[in-house]
């Protein structure tokens, strides 16, 4: 009678970084990957959010992490050097300088060329289901007792820096519980939360999102910063085994038409043009 061998249960993410120990053998590389996952969302997010002081982006801290959760080697040249593009124009830039670089691109209203916010880019139901975004995202946030940090600005749930403040917080939430030895059962709502996630927001609209502001932004600071979520989105996907349905530019030109069409044929009569 021959032996039934004893399935391992191994973490997918490690596997495709050949790591196939147990759980408990890898414990120690699934709470590195999740910290360094939750670090570059956290910095990112403090990247997008409104510069309101010297403290809101610090490039240099995204190599160690990066280093850590890139699956393609050939990557982390390019990280390297977005990292170094950096250093070439931000410390000479004052503060207002930044903030007035960061409203050129984003605007103080909502910009229609390089929107922050996803409810900008629609949902799979079309026009009429925009707001259902602001719903899901509050039920996450509320779900797992998220709270943008108030010391980045009030923002609204669907900006993209709340977003990836909420991917970091998932990150982090999973480094704690394996820390802690909780269930893998609980461990394992938190993953697929964090690829639902990612799934239905972060890597349905930021990829056209990073088209948009590296267009507008043409080069330096925000222009960086989206090369560097770009390429972020890209390799979480991998990592995870997701595979969003994106938000295509005609789709979106032609949602923001249809808004625009719809708000003056709906707008009351004091506001028509004066013949």
């Amino acid at each position: 009678m021959s032996e039934v061998s004893e399935v391992i249960e191994q973490d997918p993410i490690l596997v495709k970084f050949g790591e196939m120990g147990s759980l408990e053998e890898c414990k120690e590389q699934r709470i590195a990957l999740q910290l360094a996952r939750g670090r570059i969302y956290d910095i990112l997010s403090n990247g997008f959010s409104y510069p309101w002081n010297r403290k809101f982006f610090r490039p240099n801290s995204l190599l160690e992490p990066f280093d850590v959760v890139l699956l393609d080697e050939g990557d982390w040249k390019k990280i390297e050097a977005m990292v170094g593009n950096f250093g070439k124009y931000l410390p000479k830039m004052a503060l207002k300088q930044v903030q007035a670089v960061y409203v050129t691109v984003f605007g103080h209203a909502v910009s229609q060329e390089c929107p922050p916010y996803e409810m900008q880019y629609g949902t799979e139901g079309g026009i009429q289901s925009q707001t259902d975004v602001l719903i899901q995202l509050g039920g996450f946030y509320e779900t797992f007792g998220f709270e943008f940090p108030k010391n980045r600005g009030r923002e609204r749930v669907d900006h993209i820096s709340v977003e990836l403040a909420f991917m970091s917080y998932l990150c982090f939430r999973e480094a704690y519980g394996i820390t802690n030895g909780h269930d893998e059962k609980k461990i394992a709502v938190v993953r697929a939360t964090t690829k639902k996630f990612i799934r239905n927001h972060i890597g349905r609209w930021t990829p056209l999102f990073c088209i948009f502001t590296s267009r507008k932004a043409e080069r330096g600071l925000y222009k960086d910063l989206v090369d560097i979520l770009s390429l972020m989105v890209h390799n979480e996907c991998a990592l995870l085994d997701v595979k969003p349905i994106k938000v295509e530019e005609p789709e979106y030109r032609s949602l923001s038409y249809s808004m625009e069409n719809d708000l003056v044929a709906n707008a009351p009569a004091e506001c028509e043009p004066v013949k």
